[in-house]
């Protein structure tokens, strides 16, 4: 029944059945989104998302009744609560689409014979992004199809919110004669590709630095180095937290800062900035999709990746 109920809600879907459990792959967006659904003993729907590089989110209904026996007050009963380890990205995340679909499920039509339909909230759901995973999980059994697809409704819509971020970056793209990916990937393949003079230099959204850092969500320009002469630079932002900033270099000899590249920074007024040996990373604080800004970012990441006299852009 449940499969069923799935293919109905969602032309083109092809679904399984597995023991007390339905698998299904939903076309959406021109993407397919492996989902899962299991109705008892504890009712789950889960959709696999691209990368999220250890990013979590959680929502629960804030209902004055359904946590406690002793209601709270009604300026505390707002549409729900938020915990995450990243409040940027969780700001992003949670666009009009994806909010809208989060009220929109919340209410369910009660029985009866009335003209005038009675809409119900249900609180029981609690909705989930982590490990690379969407989900809605009740803690006891939902015995409704039609509810178990309306929860499927509204992890999708959070499931293809990588998607409709990636059409702001299209845009820059197009301005800038770069290549955008279809979706997001935080932690996983470049935003944006562009070929600057002789280097290829690409654009990710990224939220830890290695794997004893907590994350922050950032965006950073990256390119290879093409000059191994073991000059480096680093700079940070002062108003940048400790927190935020990239490791330190221990290299002796500093990359020089030339006409073009003090222009190019003015230009970005980028986060954090690290000329390594091997590759040159411009870092921005949270998500960029300024044109300006990252066409700057840009420019500097190939500028410093060829930084031999001779290069394109002496």
């Amino acid at each position: 029944m449940l499969a069923q109920a799935v293919e109905a809600r969602f032309p083109g879907a092809r679904t399984s059945v597995h023991g007390d459990a339905v698998r299904a792959e939903v076309p959406l967006d021109d993407a397919w989104y492996r989902a899962r659904l299991a109705a008892s003993p504890v009712a789950v729907v889960a959709v696999a998302i691209p990368s999220t590089d250890g990013f979590e989110l959680a929502l629960r209904w804030n209902d004055r009744w359904t946590m406690q026996r002793v209601p709270r007050a009604a300026s505390f009963d707002d549409s729900f609560l938020v915990e995450t380890n990243d409040l940027v990205l969780a700001a992003a995340w949670l666009d009009h689409e994806s909010r809208a679909a989060l009220l929109a499920s919340r209410y369910v039509s009660a029985p009866g014979d009335r003209h005038t339909a009675v809409m119900l909230r249900d609180g029981a759901w609690e909705h989930q992004v982590s490990n690379d995973e969407v989900s809605a999980r009740r803690r006891d059994a939902e015995r409704s199809a039609d509810r178990m697809i309306d929860m499927l409704g509204a992890t999708l819509a959070l499931a293809t919110r990588p998607i409709r971020w990636a059409r702001a970056f299209a845009a820059v793209a197009r301005a800038i004669g770069a290549q955008a990916a279809p979706r997001i990937e935080v932690g996983g393949r470049p935003v944006l590709r562009v070929r600057r003079g002789h280097a290829d230099v690409a654009v990710r959204l990224v939220r830890r630095l290695g794997p004893g850092d907590p994350g922050r969500l950032r965006t950073v320009v990256g390119a290879r180095r093409h000059c191994p002469d073991g000059a480096t630079l680093s700079l940070i932002f002062d108003g940048l937290p400790r927190a935020a900033w990239p490791p330190a270099l221990t290299a002796s000899t500093s990359i020089r800062i030339d006409a073009r590249a003090a222009s190019l920074l003015e230009a970005a007024c980028p986060s954090a900035t690290m000329v390594r040996t091997h590759d040159v990373e411009v870092a921005f604080d949270g998500a960029l999709a300024d044109r300006d800004r990252l066409d700057a970012a840009i420019s500097l990441a190939a500028h410093w990746s060829a930084d031999a006299p001779d290069g394109p852009y002496r």
